[in-house]
């Protein structure tokens, strides 16, 4: 029965008319990477467990502001050939100062600037570097070549702190990120305009598509989940003029379904939330939470058990 089922899941969704294509999903050209939904995709369904799940944080924001000059990313270290080693890929919301006891839940999504700035600053004398997912996706895919000893940083949402107090400290550490945008919250309050975001984009940081407003992606039809998962690279590939590859899903939520469709449209990744699991299928990538009462030395541990 679920090979059937998934035989009848993946019929329906080949048989679209070019029209709708047009209509609904980004060209390749704009988003990048293949089209298609060839590719076996497990057929098992992907429930994010509640505990893991990503709920959108709330866009009140006391960032730092801070001005510094750019420090160009260092490019990473190969792995030798043959070898892939596993790439922690870290979560991150917020950059920014927060009372738990007014706040509990975008304590959670926050860490201060103290905090992230410790936390590169360990990265960077153990050794380790940064890339970004588009090429921590080349790697995974066999299409590019993979870090020696590096970590992913992602940040979710768009807010305005990405620019005013994690863009310094990349910058002042060498590092680089990808920040996975909602482009239907982009210029709202407490989120970062265009004009932002294209400054990150110059400073050498991956810009990736989250969804146009951020829906449980799995609760959709599908004509309503390609136009969230296409639409929101266009818009973005088309603000900046680059492609967009990498897709983080809305509140970690997916399926077979949405992560056939974010192949489709021509992403080459797309994260989750779950906190493990292995790097086989670049499209449930796990990520490591970063939240606010994480200590320096948890954080430490986080990184070194799964890239010593």
């Amino acid at each position: 029965m679920p090979l059937l089922l998934g035989v009848l899941l993946g019929a329906a969704l080949i048989v679209v008319s070019v029209r709708d294509r047009a209509a609904r999903i980004a060209p390749t050209t704009a988003i990048g990477g293949p089209t298609g939904l060839g590719g076996a995709l497990a057929q098992a369904s992907y429930a994010t467990p509640e505990a893991t799940r990503d709920p959108l944080a709330p866009p009140v924001s006391q960032p730092i502001q801070a001005v510094l000059d750019p420090v160009a990313p260092r490019p990473f270290t190969q792995a030798p050939p043959g070898q892939r080693p596993y790439i922690p890929i870290l979560m991150y919301h917020y950059v920014r100062y927060v009372d738990p006891g007014l706040d509990s839940l975008g304590f959670g999504l926050s860490v201060t600037p103290e905090q992230f700035g410790a936390q590169l600053a360990w990265l960077r004398a153990a050794g380790y570097e940064s890339v970004r997912m588009d090429a921590a996706a080349a790697c995974i895919r066999g299409e590019g070549p993979c870090p020696a000893r590096a970590v992913a940083l992602t940040f979710d949402d768009g807010y305005a702190d990405a620019y005013t107090a994690a863009l310094p400290l990349l910058q002042q550490h060498g590092f680089v990120a990808t920040f996975y945008i909602v482009s239907g919250f982009v210029g709202q309050p407490g989120y970062m305009g265009w004009q932002e975001i294209r400054a990150l984009r110059d400073a050498g940081m991956e810009i990736g598509a989250h969804s146009l407003t951020h829906p449980d992606l799995t609760s959709l039809g599908l004509d309503a989940m390609r136009a969230q998962v296409g639409q929101s690279g266009a818009v973005i590939a088309a603000e900046l003029g680059t492609p967009v590859r990498s897709f983080c899903y809305p509140g970690g939520r997916f399926s077979d379904t949405v992560a056939a469709v974010t192949r489709e449209a021509g992403f080459t990744s797309g994260v989750t939330t779950l906190p493990d699991g292995p790097q086989d299928n670049p499209f449930t990538l796990p990520r490591l939470r970063i939240s606010g009462d994480l200590a320096l030395d948890g954080f430490q541990w986080m990184v070194g058990a799964y890239l010593p």
